[in-house]
């Protein structure tokens, strides 16, 4: 009879996206208990057989077959693939145009995987490795170390070890090229569970008294057993704080029979200030009504839904009211954020009502923090879940709605590979779990309003303020006349007028500039010299805060200079405004004003965004400046003036996209002033006074920009109206990217008019974008218009899969996408 053996099949890290499929391996027979289908493992790969990481995505019984590789490694953890989450990563596989193990990482807390290079003796006797070292003292220093282990050492503990001598690393790497010392590569988490010791009392209390004994440690054992049967169980570090008691007192203790200790998980959870208890939401009657409607698509069957409100009109309130309907049927909630700095107000209202139940996600949490927060959704203690766009992954059971606030935000779509956008990845979770999808905003993308009105989505609009408070008065700053009298400053007459307004009645303010640092650019008046980034196709921006020139895109800077270093002269002007020169203009025309500035410099730690806000709302400071962070969803009671400083900015980027990220950020950020008793107001600064989209945004008028905007699109053939497919190469060398460009496009040409002829699409391209070098790779960028279906989808991965056969992927890497924001 012939013996069958349990076979994996297996998803790999190491397989690149024209050879993605499942491998099989054969499951040793004493790590068979712990196969189950959705599990990480390491497996061997290639004909090095180099470790690497997958995911359990099949399991059958077959014939053993001298040809299959053992698994090395199987992760016995919580940390794993549903069912859901495999379906979810095959979708994404085929939508995104990424390897299965990609889409199934991003599924995942990050920190699960680490990988670390150990070192362990090579098979040979210490002797016979100290002969082979020559005179090196420091080598012979190392070998011992190595050798005289009982385990394996990372670098560290070789460099303890030797008390920090220094080049211990490239000694080390000599003695593993030589064969001494033997370096493997070991996969890990970085984050890991996290145990305390619990104490509790092992007997009845009269029992334990008897049994603590007598001695100077006697009356501090007695206050340890009241303390500890008062608590019924504590943390040992808590115990031993309240009472004196040293750890050592209560392990001798527990040894005696008289404490029970035991080892218990806890949750390193991120911190929220404690509010009050949480007041009974009203709603208003146009609230009401909205809310009845939404929740009667809370019948189990998937729905989609807009909720169009304007800024203040109550919409926060009435995803509540939806989240506890949801979970009175017992339910869960995700709420998706498009900004961190969106979290700390939004997750202290939800606690309010929702207590312990509220699970956090964005990527300003430790590893550790995010690793419990996952297994705290995952075994059900958190049922509504709040976060940024990675949220939309969290492992909620019973998922009852998916909440998307400021629907219309690009920080949805994912910038590096899976190129997901957090709506889609919602819509597929809503249809799979028979859900609500909610989205919401004042201004939402003109791609779901033309779905919500051509009756795809359901639309529920809130058109007043929940306090019937009027929307802020707007004025418009024409700029040009300043600009003609040569007055280069950033805040303009008519908006220090306003702020000065502000001061005197102890009101505050909020400044909104999307550009950080002092000046946009440097440029020598002698020679037109301006300095440019060594990386990146971009202009150095100048930093008064550490005297630097700086790179947005990647980071390399430079020290400023007073003379040119193109042709040596003095005369060198700092041209425009940023967030920090605008605060030392503010600083010099009001000496006694208190400012947060609040922009990628300013909030570099976790807690930055929730201590600056804080502090705002507290009154400690007049005006908040900052970027696209204090545009939208922020809520302070004494903010009465709004300030957009640059409303041109994002006006002519120079994609299809551009006009309505423009009304939106204008729109969103006039509706921060006036939110409560008192009236608001804002002042738009601009070089275009009369340009369509300002005007409606002045007036927070979106009918008027909708239909201006959607006429656009039909001209331009853009989205909604067809779907942009577009495949960038980069690489190091441009004119081997030009040349794999120009193959890939006579490629997609031919493939057009042969096999996929019935998709009759021009090519465009290759072009070089704007940004045609980043961070050292020269990019081209091909496109092409047409509607994402399953015969697009196979194009894609046809031309994709055929640029991995040939010689050119070897230094040009290609992605694609689909609708992807910036497109110069």
């Amino acid at each position: 009879m012939s013996a069958y053996y349990l076979v994996a099949k297996v998803a790999v890290s190491s397989a690149i996206y024209s050879i993605d499929k499942p491998y099989d391996y054969l499951v040793p027979e004493e790590m068979e208990p712990l196969a189950v289908k959705g599990r990480r493992v390491i497996v061997p790969f290639g004909r090095g057989n180099r470790k690497s990481k997958g995911f359990i995505i099949g399991l059958e019984r077959c014939e053993q077959t001298d040809k299959l590789k053992s698994l090395l490694r199987i992760y016995d953890d919580d940390i794993m693939l549903r069912e859901e989450d495999i379906s979810l990563a095959m979708w994404m596989r085929r939508r995104c145009f990424c390897t299965f193990f990609e889409a199934a990482s991003a599924l995942l807390p990050p920190g699960i995987w680490s990988q670390s290079e150990r070192f362990s003796p090579a098979d040979m006797s210490m002797e016979e490795a100290l002969a082979q070292t020559g005179r090196s003292k420091l080598a012979a220093d190392i070998v011992r170390a190595v050798y005289t282990a009982d385990k394996p050492l990372v670098l560290s503990e070789i460099e303890k070890r030797l008390e920090g001598k220094k080049t211990v690393s490239s000694v080390l790497r000599r003695l593993t090229g030589s064969g001494l010392i033997i370096c493997t590569n070991e996969f890990d988490a970085k984050a890991r569970d996290k145990y305390i010791w619990s104490v509790s009392l092992n007997m009845p209390l009269e029992q334990a008294y008897l049994q603590a004994g007598s001695g100077r440690y006697s009356q501090k054992r007695l206050e340890a057993l009241e303390c500890a049967a008062q608590a019924g169980a504590l943390p040992e570090k808590e115990l031993s704080y309240l009472t004196g008691v040293s750890k050592a007192i209560i392990r001798r203790m527990a040894a005696a029979g008289i404490f029970k200790l035991e080892k218990v998980e806890v949750y390193r959870r991120p911190k929220v200030r404690k509010e009050e208890a949480a007041e009974e939401i009203s709603l208003n009657p146009e609230q009401a009504k909205a809310f009845e409607g939404i929740k009667r698509l809370l019948d189990g069957v998937p729905h989609a839904a807009l909720l169009k409100g304007v800024t203040g009109s109550g919409k926060t309130e009435i995803y509540i009211k939806l989240i506890k309907e949801v979970r009175k049927r017992g339910g869960g909630a995700v709420v998706l954020l498009p900004e961190i700095a969106l979290t700390p107000q939004m997750v202290r209202k939800f606690i309010l009502h929702f207590k312990d139940e509220v699970a956090v996600i964005h990527s300003a949490l430790t590893y550790a923090q995010r690793y419990d927060e996952y297994k705290r959704i995952k075994n059900g203690a958190a049922s509504v879940v709040i976060g940024t766009r990675s949220a939309v992954f969290a492992p909620v059971n019973k998922l009852g709605i998916i909440i998307i606030d400021e629907e219309q935000e690009t920080t949805y779509k994912a910038e590096n590979t899976p190129r997901y956008h957090a709506r889609d990845v919602a819509k597929y979770r809503a249809a799979r779990n028979g859900c609500l999808l909610l989205m919401g905003s004042a201004t939402p993308s003109v791609d779901s309003y033309y779905k919500a009105l051509s009756g795809r989505y359901e639309l529920f609009e809130l058109n007043t303020r929940f306090n019937s408070m009027p929307l802020p008065k707007t004025i418009i700053a024409d700029m040009r006349e300043a600009a003609h009298m040569g007055d280069i400053s950033g805040v303009g007459a008519v908006l220090s007028a306003e702020i000065r307004k502000n001061l005197d009645r102890r009101e505050q303010t909020i400044l909104f500039l999307n550009r950080r640092g002092s000046a946009k650019m440097v440029m020598c008046i002698d020679c037109g010299y301006v300095p440019q980034c060594e990386n990146c196709s971009a202009a150095l921006v100048y930093h008064s805060a550490n005297d630097r020139l700086m790179c947005h895109h990647c980071g390399f800077s430079l020290p400023a200079s007073e003379h040119c270093p193109n042709c040596g002269g003095h005369n060198i002007k700092y041209v425009g405004s940023g967030t920090q020169r605008i605060e030392d203009e503010l600083k010099a025309e009001f000496p006694e004003i208190r400012i947060l500035r609040m922009d990628a410099d300013t909030t570099t730690e976790r807690t930055s965004h929730e201590r600056l806000l804080d502090k705002f709302a507290e009154g400690n400071a007049d005006l908040l400046l900052g970027t696209q962070m204090v545009s939208k969803g922020l809520d302070f009671e004494n903010v009465t003036l709004v300030g957009v400083l640059d409303a041109d900015i994002s006006l002519y980027a120079g994609d299809y996209h551009a006009q309505e990220r423009t009304f939106s950020l204008l729109a969103q950020v006039v509706g921060r002033a006036g939110r409560r008793e008192k009236p608001g107001r804002a002042v738009i600064q601009t070089y275009t006074p009369y340009n369509q989209v300002i005007q409606a945004a002045a007036d927070q008028d979106y009918e008027t920009f909708y239909r201006y905007e959607i006429d656009t699109r039909m001209a331009l053939n853009a989205p909604p109206f067809c779907d942009i497919f577009a495949i960038m190469l980069t690489g190091t060398d441009e004119r081997t990217v030009l040349k794999a460009a120009l193959a890939l496009t006579a490629f997609m040409d031919k493939a057009f008019k042969g096999p996929f002829s019935d998709l009759k699409t021009p090519v465009l391209g290759p072009v070089a974008p704007q940004m045609a070098r980043l961070n050292k790779r020269y990019r081209y960028m091909i496109t092409f218009r047409g509607k994402y279906d399953k015969r697009s989808g196979d194009f894609i991965n046809r031309i994709v899969s055929a640029f991995y056969a040939s010689p050119y992927s070897r230094a040009v890497s290609i992605t694609a996408d689909i609708n992807p924001y910036d497109m110069v």
